[in-house]
């Protein structure tokens, strides 16, 4: 006989909060008792199935494929334009930068801040018009980790460009770089924020930190941060590979293909910068070359689990005009973590 509130030869087994998958087979079954709960993806790896086949209670274990993780659609349509090559970068507290990139009105320089929370401003009256009024937000806040909300902040004051390199660091948001109207950019900012949100301080301010760096101008490449040893925050930052070269007259547009002569040089170069040596300004070349093909539009993610100072990269578009699915490791010395390039001398007798 069935356990008493159980109907014999099912369990009801909630997964995740009340969302749950149904499964049946054999004698027995487990799902959702309450068919009113939402249905989503299972989480569970493993479950007890409970059966009972004549007068016998069995558990038997029940082996369930389920993907690591869940996707969930915040927004179907964003209040920014529809774009493509910008960049986002995760702040401390837990907001967004989304900044440039091209859209239909060609290159752009907006920049835009997500936030995990829902404010209720004055009627009628919008966060950027409370933030240009100077309004401090003392109310409370509901958190809305989930959605959140948009907040156009004032347009950046570089040139409109896409594939820039972002990252953030002890100074701030660092974009460098990117392609802009005029050609490949090698110009380097820094944007920082404070006060309460919707305040004019949280808007932030951007600064132009050096307007031609030492590396060549380029877009498509990456920008890797690293915490050195003794640091709270990022202080030092890799810029690897990119489209690169003399930068060049012809205007982005959407559709056009591009001149075979104007085609960019792809690069598989290392420049770092480091907070306390330079403020960024200036940039040091670790690494003039890579072993793997020159490229760009890859992707970068450090890897703190192999090393305190290190890397790795996957793909791309290379020098042969081709996508690539390789993977590379990088690992660098206690010296480039600030930027400095340990020379080994040999002696031959």
């Amino acid at each position: 006989m069935a356990p008493a509130g159980a109907s014999e030869g099912q369990l009801g087994v909630p997964v995740g909060g009340g969302v749950c998958r149904d499964y049946s087979g054999g004698n027995g079954s487990v799902g959702c008792p309450d068919k009113s709960s939402p249905v989503s993806v299972m989480f569970l790896r493993t479950v007890e199935l409970v059966v009972w086949p004549e007068a016998a209670l069995e558990i038997r274990r029940l082996a369930v494929m389920a993907p690591a993780g869940y996707w969930q659609q915040q927004v179907d349509i964003a209040p920014w334009p529809a774009r493509s090559a910008h960049v986002a970068v995760t702040l401390p507290e837990g907001d967004i930068l989304l900044m440039g990139g091209v859209g239909e009105p060609g290159l752009l320089n907006d920049v835009w801040r997500w936030t995990p929370r829902k404010c209720t401003l004055l009627e009628d009256m919008q966060p950027l018009e409370a933030a240009r009024f100077g309004l401090e937000c003392s109310y409370k806040c509901t958190s809305s980790p989930i959605y959140g909300q948009w907040a156009q902040l004032l347009d950046a004051p570089w040139a409109p460009r896409s594939e820039p390199g972002a990252v953030w660091t002890a100074s701030g948001v660092i974009l460098a770089g990117g392609r802009s109207s005029l050609g490949y950019e090698n110009d380097v900012w820094v944007w920082q924020h404070s006060g309460d949100f919707c305040s004019v301080q949280w808007q932030g301010t951007w600064t132009q930190l050096t307007p031609q760096a030492a590396w060549f101008p380029r877009h498509g490449h990456r920008l890797v941060g690293f915490v050195t040893p003794g640091s709270a925050d990022v202080d030092t930052v890799l810029l690897v590979g990119g489209f690169g070269g003399e930068p060049d007259s012809g205007e982005v547009i959407r559709g056009k293909e591009p001149d075979p002569a104007d085609r960019p040089n792809p690069r598989n170069d290392i420049w770092c910068g480091n907070k306390d040596l330079s403020n960024w300004g200036k940039w040091t070349q670790i690494a003039p070359t890579a072993p793997f093909s020159a490229r760009a539009q890859f992707a970068a993610v450090i890897a703190p689990t192999i090393s305190d100072f290190s890397f790795v990269l996957f793909g791309g578009y290379d020098d042969n005009a081709r996508l690539v699915v390789d993977q590379w490791q990088w690992t660098g010395e206690n010296t480039t973590f600030r930027c400095e390039v340990q020379e080994s001398t040999s002696t031959e007798y």
